[in-house]
């Protein structure tokens, strides 16, 4: 591992996990390490965006009467909820260590 990098205790590799500056842009700076509940919250962060877009779907379906796909659109975001869940349960655990 090198010296700055850090690891995340929760994962099963032990893999690094760094945020790598893009080829052509960000030149002279310097590599920073995101941390486990940096990830977390970006996770979170897109579910939420997804969980938004299929409510707009879904309050357009409802006014067209198209009820099949509002009714996907549900199922959608009950999984997305429980993904939001284990997120949580997730960081619960991270904070606990």
């Amino acid at each position: 591992m090198r010296p700055g990098v850090r690891t995340c205790p929760c994962a099963r590799s032990y893999a690094e996990i760094t945020f790598r500056s893009r080829p052509g842009g960000n030149e002279g700076r310097k590599e920073h390490p995101m941390t486990y509940l940096e990830i977390l919250s970006y996770a979170r962060k897109g579910i939420a965006a997804e969980i938004e877009k299929h409510r707009a779907m879904q309050e357009k379906a409802l006014e067209g009467q198209a009820h099949d796909i509002a009714s996907y659109a549900q199922e959608t975001i009950d999984a997305l909820e429980v993904k939001r869940a284990t997120l949580d349960e997730i960081e619960e655990i991270h904070n606990r260590k």
